[in-house]
């Protein structure tokens, strides 16, 4: 009778490197090699669970976090340390099994590719959102965004002052933001085209601090700043 072969042909990861690659990239390449691992296992109803559950998962997370006024980034550092030692833990048996019945290793190329991707994606969002704050105040198609610093009460007596001033009107859609350092004030204003040499930017921009420095906040500097439509400054306008 010819011997049969039971030796290992799909190779497994090491449940050890989920702990790492939660640190580095998030949960989400741990729990996607933790359920290649039981599907190359033969468990293909656990290999669906865990794949649904990382993805669902993710998802949920980063919208629940977007929520929260504290420190996001804390949150989901812990939340990933703690998936990945659960993801660890839970194949610890299942990977000894592997390797005592002459299994394989696996080769990481595939699951660094994959939190690269992650790591990318997620750093594009937070870069191309993180200059517009959450607070918004809304004068028909006009937006007035205000941070942590301002009170609400402070940004609508803004607000009301564009509006009655005929800054804010039915017919124009301006994206403005409200900001506070210490003792001065910065408002931002997105800009098109040639603004660095076009004076027609520059007095104008002068005189609205002093503007809104007298009739809005109290004699305290304003600071004007020109932004690109995401916010992110360009040059800033200080007025002596």
């Amino acid at each position: 009778m010819a011997l049969i072969n039971k030796t290992p042909t799909q190779k497994l990861w090491n449940p050890k490197s989920f702990i790492i690659f939660s640190i580095l990239f998030s949960f989400v390449p741990a729990g996607i090699m933790s359920a290649l691992n039981y599907g190359r296992y033969g468990n293909h109803k656990m290999k669906w669970i865990v794949l649904l559950s990382t993805i669902l998962g993710f998802i949920g997370i980063i919208t629940l976090t977007s929520f929260f006024s504290i420190d996001a980034s804390v949150i989901f550092i812990a939340i990933n340390v703690g998936l990945g030692i659960y993801l660890s833990l839970a194949q610890q048996k299942l990977y000894k099994e592997h390797i005592e019945n002459g299994g394989k290793k696996a080769s990481y190329l595939m699951p660094i590719a994959v939190g690269i991707l992650m790591f990318s994606v997620t750093a594009a969002s937070v870069l191309y959102t993180i200059y517009i704050p959450k607070n918004a105040l809304d004068y028909g198609k006009n937006h007035l965004f205000y941070t942590s610093n301002i009170p609400e009460s402070q940004a609508k007596q803004l607000g009301d002052y564009f509006k009655n001033e005929q800054y804010f009107t039915d017919s124009s859609e301006i994206d403005v933001k409200i900001d506070k350092q210490k003792d001065f004030y910065i408002l931002s204003l997105v800009v098109e085209g040639d603004y660095e040499s076009n004076q027609n930017y520059m007095e104008p921009m002068k005189a609205i601090s002093r503007e809104l420095s007298q009739n809005v906040f109290k004699n305290s500097n304003v600071r004007i700043d020109l932004c690109d439509d995401r916010f992110k400054i360009l040059k800033s306008i200080n007025v002596d």
